[in-house]
């Protein structure tokens, strides 16, 4: 048989504490369908053509200019600087670095809103992208952004 300690004790006896008041600082994890966990990683293009706005992927695609064709990059998590990332679908800017280049984007996450930085690690001035919005980065954080970070809205 084993023995508890006092302190493991005391610990289990607070949490259910917690648990049966709903006071204090722990909480819970939210389920995976309520509120989804942005990873660290960018995402990886599906294809090579510009991204199609039939369903929400959870992507911000970050574009080199305005045209048409401009070279994309796609994010799922965030990104504390984008210094070695490179434009890697399209034709104009494709190559270039993602740093200091972005000039618009479309947020196709219907969860999050991103947060495009002006210095690294989430710094400076910062333009937000709610769902599904798609347009200019505002001046000042267009062609200078350095990260990106994401806030839950719902």
């Amino acid at each position: 048989m084993r023995t508890r300690t006092l302190s493991a004790v005391v610990a289990g006896s607070a949490a259910v504490g917690l648990l049966l008041t709903g006071v204090g600082t722990a909480a819970a994890a939210p389920a995976k369908s309520d509120k989804p966990s942005k990873a660290s990683a960018p995402a990886t293009a599906k294809a090579a053509a510009a991204p199609a706005r039939a369903a929400w992927d959870g992507n911000i695609y970050l574009y080199y200019s305005t045209a048409a064709n401009s070279a994309w990059r796609a994010y799922y998590g965030p990104t504390t600087n984008f210094g070695t990332d490179t434009f890697n679908n399209g034709v104009d800017g494709y190559g270039q670095r993602v740093k200091n280049n972005v000039n618009r984007a479309w947020n196709n996450d219907q969860h999050w809103a991103a947060n495009i930085w002006y210095n690294e690690n989430y710094q400076g001035a910062v333009d937000t992208f709610y769902p599904g919005e798609s347009r200019q980065l505002k001046v000042g954080v267009r062609n200078d952004n350095a990260s990106l970070n994401w806030t839950y809205v719902g």
